[in-house]
């Protein structure tokens, strides 16, 4: 019988005790001990964060005797190591991976509540404590403290243990950016910085008491002062080489994997799904993904997609910027961008949509791959989607966005693509007056937003559309062209006017001139040369929220008093080239009213 995957366990006691899979990462330990006194080691979620923290704690913790969970791993032939530290240290360890709240008040209740909880669980050292200390310690223990008190507490535990034990600690806090995160989501930020801050700052500051400390996390979060001044601080995040094979799965790790439980796989398909992470150089596979797909037999799905915790990333592509916009097209159709990766990146930040701190925290939380260090004196990187599991992530966001206001995209073209352009019209008015204020639309280039929006809408139709945005056809440049796939279906060609106050008469004189441009500059030969003949043509104008949409399925599009006169004159016979000058229409526009 096949060992049992540990599915949802990050308890690596329960983890070697009954025997579950497990692929070995001790010799973390191993470069733990020979780095820095405090270690901040930044991955994706569901990366094995926790579960390296509960190793490293069953492996210090002087109170047990674990030398049987490590027997059979790879860090049992450090004798050394093993002599000098297997059980050797006394531990602090904290998570915040539950520390979730959207309110101030309860996100203090569940700090306070883990730290009384940390104390209650260490209180053999009230045997070596004054009776001023005790006072304290018992009014942690008992949720009654100050805050300054609070913020002292893991450094003065630390302080107390190496008093009981005579020898320095070792501090492992799991998850350290969640409550920092949750904050910044829920709107009280400020108010929580200063507390965790100076919770950490404390014990790790010059703490004379500290042996080593590993802080596990999303995100570095340093500009906050809670690292500043920290002495030997080494930082392992997916930019650099520290740690680089420890977190995730290498490739041969998933073959070893995969080979156990008997599967038969395509390699490229799993490694087009799963794989795709650089960290520090190191190929590798989201962990969570293959074991779930082990434990699925085979079956190919986007496992870590379906789990919680990309809701700030969402908000962000939603709230983002026309250019950000622009960029997660990019990113969608396969092609990378460019960024400057800012590694002590500010929650802060992001609410001035600064796009270096959201394309920082996308790299950082598993949504981007780094492929190339561009320029290291400004930490400028290519990135991309790194596999499909996520890049379905980002197609379902893309629609998702306007789905969550019920707005059904799949309907909208429809509607389109069968000719009926007034509901069409008067679902996309609806939709950008009543449910898009959030969207920056007032910027130096909105229509990129709205070509994001279109392009948004037509995710839904990929299997029937060859989808292509601002590429070169005819004369010049299209803003969104959809290609049948099937030749006896239309093809579909949209331009986006801005509204220049200055030129246009009005909002739909703005959308008349982007029907002729479709027309003077032959957006449709792209389409024409894939045998489709039967083309919509769309023209959406805009001013900031407000739209005109006119098209050639419109009847009795109005004409300018300059184009009925040209009209009347073509009717008559009259040789083109006169018309144009007495009317100042072009001759490709003529030649268009000629045809029709």
């Amino acid at each position: 019988m096949k060992k049992r995957l540990p599915i949802g366990q990050s308890d690596f006691k329960t983890i070697i005790e009954e025997d579950m899979y497990f692929v070995d990462k001790s010799l973390l330990i191993k470069e733990v001990i020979e780095s820095g006194n405090v270690l901040l080691i930044t991955r994706p979620r569901r990366f094995g964060k926790t579960l390296s923290q509960s190793m490293m704690k069953y492996f210090f913790d002087i109170t047990q005797n674990n030398e049987y969970l490590f027997k059979n791993l790879k860090i049992y032939k450090e004798k050394n190591i093993i002599e000098k530290h297997l059980n050797k240290h006394p531990v602090i360890y904290i998570t915040f991976k539950d520390l979730k709240s959207n309110n101030l008040k309860k996100m203090h209740d569940l700090l306070i509540s883990e730290l009384s909880t940390l104390y209650i669980d260490h209180k053999y050292v009230l045997n070596v404590l004054d009776e001023e200390e005790k006072l304290v310690y018992k009014s942690i223990t008992l949720k009654k403290a100050n805050d300054s008190e609070y913020e002292n507490s893991i450094r003065n535990l630390s302080k107390y243990m190496e008093r009981y034990y005579s020898k320095k600690v070792i501090i492992l806090i799991d998850e350290y950016d969640t409550p920092i995160q949750q904050a910044y989501l829920h709107g009280y930020y400020d108010e929580i910085i200063s507390l965790i801050g100076n919770l950490f700052g404390m014990a790790l500051k010059d703490n004379v008491y500290l042996e080593k400390a590993v802080l596990t996390g999303i995100t570095r979060v340093s500009k906050e002062s809670i690292f500043t001044g920290v002495n030997n601080l080494e930082v392992s995040t997916v930019l650099n080489e520290l740690f680089n094979d420890k977190y995730g799965l290498t490739k041969e790790e998933v073959e070893e994997t995969l080979k156990y439980y008997e599967l038969e796989y395509e390699e490229d398909e799993v490694i087009n799904w799963y794989n795709g992470y650089n960290f520090g150089g190191v190929e590798i596979y989201n962990p969570f993904s293959i074991v779930t797909l082990a434990k699925n037999k085979g079956k190919i799905r986007p496992y870590w997609m379906n789990t919680s915790g990309n809701f700030l990333v969402k908000q962000l592509i939603k709230q983002g910027s026309a250019e950000l916009k622009d960029k997660i097209e990019k990113l969608i159709n396969g092609e990378e961008i460019e960024s400057t990766i800012n590694e002590t990146m500010v929650y802060g930040d992001l609410n001035n949509n600064l796009e270096e701190s959201v394309w920082t925290l996308f790299l950082f939380s598993g949504y981007l791959k780094w492929t190339k260090n561009i320029n290291h004196d400004y930490e400028r990187y290519t990135l991309k989607i790194p596999n499909k599991e996520v890049k379905i992530f980002y197609n379902k966001t893309v629609v998702s966005m306007l789905e969550e206001e019920r707005i059904k995209f799949d309907n909208m073209l429809l509607n389109l693509k069968v000719g009926r352009i007034k509901t069409f019209t008067d679902q996309f008015k609806d939709l950008t007056m009543n449910t898009l204020s959030y969207f920056d639309v007032s910027g130096k280039e909105p229509e990129r937003f709205y070509h994001g929006l279109i392009l948004g809408m037509s995710v839904g139709l990929k299997e029937k559309y060859i989808i292509k945005s601002n590429r070169e056809t005819g004369l010049g440049r299209a803003d969104v062209i959809l290609i049948p796939k099937d030749k006896t279906d239309k093809g579909i060609i949209i331009e986006f006017k801005k509204y220049n106050r200055d030129e246009d008469k009005s909002l739909k004189d703005s959308a008349k001139n982007g029907l002729n441009q479709i027309n003077e500059k032959k957006y449709e030969e792209e389409i024409k040369s894939y045998g489709i003949n039967n083309i919509i043509k769309v023209s959406i104008a805009f001013d900031k929220k407000e739209v005109e949409i006119i098209s050639n399925l419109d009847k009795g599009i109005e004409l300018t008093p300059e184009e009925k006169i040209a009209k009347e004159m073509i009717k008559k016979g009259l040789d083109i080239n006169m018309i144009s000058e007495l009317t100042g229409i072009s001759i490709e526009k003529l030649k268009n009213m000629l045809n029709k």
